[in-house]
């Protein structure tokens, strides 16, 4: 598959995840839905967000790198939007139970940077 049919396809997810999480956000009471609003709401926006980083991480990478080095490293650039994806919405999750503070985002922090070097040295080729 060509990196342009790709790269339309992640814009193509992400404005519909965009459209998805606006929709939850004037529509879903969180007060009277309860758990699976707020599931809801966190999944829209997690996938919302990961679209939108992972565009942002492959618009440096052909910025930075040119188009034949970002289509190499778009698997890379995926992987690294959604860690950070999962590292905004648990900060969603740790302010509304109350217990976000500022070792707990470092310590969460550390374990998706553990995760991220970890996926590194296992896909580095020897």
């Amino acid at each position: 598959m060509r990196f342009q049919a790709i790269l339309f396809g992640v814009r193509f997810f992400t404005v519909l995840s965009l459209g998805t999480w606006l929709f939850v956000l004037f529509s879903v009471d969180p007060t009277t839905s309860g758990t699976p609003g707020i599931m809801i709401f966190l999944g829209a926006f997690f996938s919302f967000v990961a679209g939108l980083l992972t565009l942002i991480l492959v618009g440096l990478s052909r910025k930075f790198l040119g188009d034949e080095s970002a289509a190499h490293a778009f698997g890379g650039s995926f992987r690294q939007a959604f860690l950070l994806a999962l590292f905004v919405v648990g900060m969603l999750v740790l302010s509304r139970a109350g217990i976000l503070a500022w070792w707990n985002a470092l310590l969460c922090f550390a374990g998706i940077l553990l995760v991220e070097l970890s996926a590194r040295r296992m896909t580095r080729e020897e």
